[in-house]
């Protein structure tokens, strides 16, 4: 528990989601008096449900870009926006929604209360996507919402912070997450293939869920303004090397397969020449850097799936 002598009030948007939900775990170990506010329409009400019966944890059930509750807060999370291809794509409109509104509206409420935010971006943000791409909805909302934070922190002085994550996994994934780790790991469970676009040399990284939730608290409580951050694990990994890891710490009969989608030889190209995360900054200033190693992280989200 943080030993600051009195207790945060803290808004998590996307309080329910993946992200969202473990810190609200970690803000109520803390000591915060957190409100969890989310649609749950992309998120799950089990991934919070054991923090009901805390006394310091309210949910409230809102979108975030619609008019938001009169409530007082010291800290703002936004990350009220899906992640996973499946669940954007489902939702393009909502998508924007809520990452250019809803962090309008979640800038408004910093401004007038005075209290400090930090945004949840993407690495994706410097990617050079194709013309309607499936992705677009997801991208340039983040976008969008990283040129609000600026117009505000420059007009109003709004203490904002912007953090660009790279991918993250563990614990409270949805059962249906479309992304690589969540996606092998439960093929891999079932004994199914794990299906690889391309040839599978394309090389990616990943950070254990903890290791960022402590990233963004450190970058929330720093003196550090404005950003962006990047915030990953800097060790690539082949995913055709993730694959087999997967299938190892599962101890898994999978076998691999080289036949997974690929919407265009430009996507699979993007992915081939994913950025390495540039943690230095994160590093000198907060003294962050990852601590869990991917197989032992792949072994937690393994047992979480395996037991939901």
């Amino acid at each position: 528990m943080a030993d600051r002598g009195y207790a945060v009030k803290v808004l998590v948007a996307g309080g329910a989601g993946f992200l969202g939900s473990n810190l609200c775990h970690r803000l109520i170990d803390d000591g915060d008096i957190v409100y969890c506010m989310d649609t749950l329409s992309t998120s799950s009400a089990d991934n919070i449900a054991d923090l009901y019966s805390a006394n310091r944890f309210h949910l409230i059930l809102a979108n975030v870009a619609h008019p938001l509750p009169e409530i007082q807060v010291d800290q703002i999370y936004a990350l009220a926006s899906p992640t996973a291809p499946g669940a954007y794509q489902r939702d393009p409109e909502g998508t924007v929604e809520a990452n250019v509104k809803g962090t309008e509206n979640l800038l408004k409420m910093a401004t007038e209360q005075g209290a400090r935010m930090l945004f949840t971006s993407s690495i994706r943000v410097t990617e050079a996507l194709e013309l309607e791409s499936p992705h677009s909805c997801y991208v340039d909302g983040k976008r969008e919402a990283e040129r609000l934070c600026l117009e505000y922190f420059a007009k109003h002085e709004t203490d904002v912070k912007i953090a660009r994550l790279f991918n993250t996994y563990g614990p409270r994934m949805a059962k249906d997450d479309s992304r690589v780790v969540p996606t092998f790991v439960r093929q891999a469970l079932r004994g199914d293939p794990l299906k690889i676009a391309g040839d599978g040399t394309q090389k990616d990284s990943f950070c254990y869920v903890d290791d960022m939730l402590g990233a963004l608290i450190a970058y929330m409580n720093s003196k550090v303004q404005l950003g962006p951050m990047e915030f990953g694990h800097p060790d690539q990994i082949a995913i055709i090397d993730l694959a087999k890891l997967v299938t190892s710490v599962t101890h898994s009969v999978s076998t691999i397969e080289f036949n997974g989608v690929v919407r265009s030889a430009r996507e699979l190209e993007i992915k081939r020449h994913r950025p390495v995360p540039n943690i230095k900054e994160a590093g000198e200033k907060l003294g962050w850097e990852p601590k869990v190693s991917l197989d032992v992280g792949l072994g937690r989200l393994a047992e979480y799936y395996a037991g939901a």
